[in-house]
Order: structure tokens, then C-alpha cells, then sequence
């Protein structure tokens, strides 16, 4: 877990121990941004299209443009844009889970630059506001970190200003969603966020970041409650996404 230190722990370990894949502990290539060995890179899958227009869910058959999914042609979704790096699949979903819950933040590097690689979204470059999408304080406990405000920082390093893991606020504290339904997800979250104050998001354009895209209710959820509060769009930007 991750406690006050862990950085300079890691820091210490990545100078006197020989680097090792996020996801099988082989050694990695030799390119240092990337801890992952080829055979773990050659298997990463990027979300390319044609994709959904607004959730970002990969169509399962090359050619054609973006268009909108059923889902989305039937459902709103409050959110304007969702977007994600990497289908949640081997060794996604295993580098995933060492980061959110063994605290293994080495891999933050690595996320870095897979983003510098694969994002060449206009509205995901410049916001005016960069939410990490909450944990409540009891869950925060618990972990010891929360995981979207490392993954802002690690992604957006020079918009340090921009970052704002205050305004928006986990009120209500939840059962996990993992092994929810679609409505069950629905139902735990209900209430669950509020914006601490409407100022500080009314009329800006927010980029919402959290680490799995599973049906999109969390995030949904919080882009709701910022474009109540005022927001003038909300994109949506995931280091996975389920298929």
C-alpha cells in the first residue's frame, strides 16, 4: 500500500535494482520511459478507430469513420468526449491492478509515455480544469492514494495549476463497482459526488481523468454534477477502457 515515503522507497529501488516489467518481471527494453518487456509491449492493445464518437468504444471491425454506438445513439451520456489509451486487457488490466491496489506507482512513468504517444486529441490538450474523478475519504484511507489524482499528475506534469482534486467531492460512501450490474452501478453511485463550490467550475472547460472506463457510470456520474454546477463541457480521458 502507499504510505508518505513511498516515493523516495521506489526512488531508492529503481536506482540500486535492475528495472523489471510492470506485468511479468522480465527485464524491459532498453528505452527507459517504457517498463515493459517487448513480448508485454507487443501485446499492450491501443484504442484506435473506428470508434464511437462521443463514449470512445472501439467497433470491433476496421474501415469506416467514427460514428456513434447504439449505446449513445439511445443514451445520453452528459459528458462530451471519453476517450482511453488501452483496450482493459492482458497486461493492461495487470499493470492496472498493481497500481490501484499495491500502490506499484514505478508504472506512472510508463503511463506518461504511452500518453505522449497515443493522444492527439485537440480537446484533451488545453483544458481550463483537470478533475481527478474522487475517492471517498474512508476508501482514501484505506488505500492510502488515490489513484485518477497520480494518474492526472503523471499525465499532465506541466499543468500542475490546472489540477484540482478539491472541488469536486465523493460525498457518499459506496460498495465497489467491480462486481456491480450496469443498473446495481447505477444505483451505488446515485448522490455519490457533489461540486464543493459552483464557482470554481462554472463556464470552464474540464478534463475528468480516472483509470478504467467499465460502463462509464462513475464518470457520468461526476460530468453530471460538474455540468450542473456550470461546467461548459466535460471531456473524459481513461488509461483503459472495457470493451
Amino acid at each position: 500500500m502507499f504510505k508518505p515515503g513511498h516515493e523516495i522507497t521506489a526512488a531508492l529501488l529503481e536506482l540500486f535494482l535492475p528495472a523489471s516489467c510492470l506485468a511479468c518481471g522480465q527485464p524491459p527494453v532498453q528505452d527507459q520511459a517504457v517498463m515493459l518487456c517487448q513480448s508485454c509491449l507487443d501485446q499492450l492493445s491501443p484504442i484506435k478507430g473506428p470508434l464511437c464518437s462521443c463514449c470512445g468504444r472501439q467497433f470491433p471491425k476496421a474501415g469506416g469513420g467514427n460514428h456513434l454506438c447504439g449505446l449513445c445513439l439511445s443514451d445520453h451520456y452528459p459528458f462530451t468526449l471519453a476517450r482511453a489509451l488501452l483496450r482493459y486487457t492482458p497486461p493492461t488490466t495487470i499493470i492496472i491492478s498493481a497500481f490501484k491496489y499495491h500502490g506499484q506507482t514505478a508504472g506512472l512513468k510508463t503511463f506518461r509515455t504511452l500518453h505522449q504517444q497515443m493522444v492527439d486529441f485537440p480537446l484533451f490538450t488545453d483544458p481550463d480544469l483537470i478533475i481527478p474523478v474522487p475517492l471517498h475519504r474512508r476508501r482514501l484511507r484505506e488505500r492510502g492514494f488515490n489513484q485518477a489524482l497520480l494518474l492526472a499528475r503523471a499525465l499532465y506534469p506541466g499543468h500542475g495549476s490546472r489540477i484540482d482534486f478539491t472541488v469536486l467531492e465523493r460525498q457518499r460512501y459506496t460498495e465497489p463497482q467491480t462486481n456491480l450490474s450496469g443498473k446495481a452501478r447505477r444505483e451505488n453511485l446515485k448522490k455519490a459526488f457533489r461540486v464543493r463550490d459552483d464557482k470554481f467550475v462554472a463556464g470552464r472547460r474540464v478534463l475528468l481523468i480516472d483509470d478504467v472506463f467499465t460502463t462509464g457510470t462513475t464518470v457520468s456520474e461526476c460530468a453530471a454534477v460538474l455540468k450542473k454546477a456550470g461546467a461548459e463541457e466535460v471531456t473524459v480521458l481513461t488509461l483503459a477502457r472495457v470493451d
